[in-house]
């Protein structure tokens, strides 16, 4: 059985460890979960997220209305979308006709024709794999982890007290909480302390009857005031709730092997997360701490778990009127695919660079669907939004899944600088439901998060020229991403800046409650007061506002 949280929350208030969600193990039997079945809600329209709220009963972007209207482009040139994700199906039938090409690059010569540093970069870069081609990164360890693995040498030993109390150990407190393989080891220095605590408290116990043989009546009965022996006594009486335990059980043997079973349990959790924390980054020998270099990495941007990244370029653009699978939102679009998001916590030196090599290659917009709670090399991260603003590249960047307040709990990368200043080329995203809610999941913040967009059961491409339907702040934010490419498309000669503001200025404003995100218990709260704007992006609204725009 695991009792993470009520264990943890004792040493909470003992003020003995903070911030540390440790999953200690007690190995006792365990009570079966029955959760109530919630009765599922029709599902939405397919491609709702197109729809509008006056015909069509949902909250969409009005994306039909909007090509009514505004049926083409005013430019032939195609506008760019930089797709910052785990990869893209380059071969499949709804989107092989709208992928960017590099026209300046000769297919399959090995040479860098065009001198971007990116060699054959037919329709973008891969910065997860080695320069040869043979080792590419699927799946990599969380940046928590990495931290944790960074860090732990410096501060593992000191002690409980120093660092439960000294503000120089409050960042490593919060990669320890974060942190798999952190958590799990410290778990098994808390149960081992425990143990030790449990020794002196039956010590303690065994003076105040001097010469009597302790049973377990005598270890349950005792009241004890060191606030230490107090959590140490909690500890074994939760462990053993579920068990009959007679009272003449003798208690120094079975407290001995309780300790044992709980370091031995945890230990081999420990053990299990350290095998699964690997860092298989190393095999495309670069160093992600080291930013000498950023012309680094392959081509191929067909891989295993490229599913996400595919599923957001189809939002965005999958080719329209072509009769199968989907219309993308934005048409007269390219899309350029950047490899930089593992099936882990993507890496900020990939970031910045996938970023710096979207704007140098031609990009207008980039579509990011990912996010982190830690970010060693933010500065550089940094540095490349204040290139692409420089640059009059827009960004729009998915809020996240963790159903919390990012005016409080930062998701990373965010607009804001560690100067403490802002980007101001930045959209964050949030995901809305049909009916106009906060998905669930969503991350929302009334000065972080700018609007929010559909995000739930969103159909698009995945690879083998599939569909399905996905759901996250990562599906909204391609909404986002394709309604400003679509804007963009017809009225060229906006500024970033401008388009920005036509986007936010024109949300479909929502007047009703939501369930807050995240909440312990069901707490109903304007939808208003969840983002910057309080509204949802509309398509059709932007384009009419960008019609008044000189």
């Amino acid at each position: 059985m695991k009792f993470s949280k009520l264990y943890i929350a004792l040493l909470f208030a003992a003020g003995y460890v903070a911030n540390v969600e440790a999953q200690v193990v007690v190995p006792t039997p365990g009570i079966a979960n029955n959760p109530t079945q919630k009765a599922k809600k029709p599902a939405a329209p397919q491609n709702w997220e197109h729809l509008s709220i006056g015909k069509d009963g949902v909250y969409g972007i009005e994306s039909d209305k909007a090509y009514k209207e505004f049926p083409k482009s005013k430019t032939k040139k195609k506008l760019i979308v930089a797709i910052i994700d785990s990869g893209v199906d380059t071969a499949h039938a709804d989107l092989k006709n709208i992928l960017w090409i590099n026209g300046k690059e000769i297919k399959g010569n090995g040479k860098d024709d065009d001198n971007n540093g990116y060699i054959d970069d037919i329709h973008g870069w891969n910065f997860l794999g080695s320069a040869d081609g043979k080792n590419n990164v699927v799946k990599t360890n969380l940046e928590a982890d990495r931290e944790y693995l960074r860090l732990r040498d410096q501060y593992l030993n000191v002690s409980f007290d120093d660092y439960r109390k000294n503000p120089k150990y409050a960042y490593f407190r919060s990669v320890v909480s974060k942190s798999v393989l952190g958590s799990k080891e410290f778990a098994v220095v808390i149960v081992k302390r425990l143990a030790e605590e449990n020794k002196k408290l039956i010590q303690e116990i065994q003076e105040k009857n001097p010469g009597k043989v302790l049973h377990m009546i005598d270890y349950a009965g005792y009241q004890p005031t060191d606030s230490m022996f107090i959590y140490a006594q909690s500890a074994v009486m939760m462990g053993v709730m579920y068990k009959k335990v007679p009272d003449t059980t003798l208690l120094a043997p079975f407290i001995q092997k309780f300790s044992n079973d709980m370091i031995a349990s945890n230990q081999k959790e420990y053990l299990s997360a350290k095998e699964s924390v690997t860092d298989n980054r190393v095999l495309m020998n670069d160093d992600f701490r080291a930013n000498a270099s950023r012309y680094y990495g392959n081509n191929i941007l067909s891989l295993p778990h490229i599913e996400h990244g595919t599923h957001v370029a189809g939002i965005v653009a999958a080719e329209r009127n072509n009769g199968i699978g989907l219309d993308g939102i934005a048409d007269n679009v390219l899309i350029m695919a950047i490899r930089a998001v593992p099936d882990g916590d993507e890496y900020d030196k990939d970031i910045a660079n996938g970023i710096r090599y979207a704007v140098d290659n031609g990009a207008k917009i980039i579509s990011m669907s990912f996010g982190k709670p830690f970010s060693p090399q933010k500065q550089w991260v940094d540095d490349a939004f204040k290139y692409a603003e420089q640059k009059g590249v827009l960004i729009v960047k998915a809020a996240g899944n963790d159903s919390k307040n990012l005016d409080v709990d930062k998701t990373f990368p965010d607009a804001v600088f560690l100067d403490g200043k802002k980007a101001g080329n930045v959209i964050t995203v949030g995901a809305s439901t049909p009916d106009a809610k906060t998905a669930s999941f969503s991350n929302y913040g009334k000065t972080t998060v700018d609007l929010f967009a559909p995000g739930t059961e969103i159909y698009s491409t995945i690879p083998g020229s599939e569909y399905k339907n996905m759901q996250g702040t990562s599906m909204a934010c391609p909404v986002v991403s394709g309604v400003a490419a679509l804007v963009w498309s017809r009225f060229p000669n906006l500024t970033y800046l401008q388009l920005k503001e036509i986007l936010l200025k024109s949300v479909t404003k929502v007047s009703g409650t939501t369930l807050l995100p995240g909440a312990q218990n069901p707490t109903e709260v304007p939808f208003s007061t969840l983002s910057v704007t309080g509204g949802i992006v509309n398509a059709y609204e932007a384009l009419k506002l960008a019609k008044t725009y000189k």
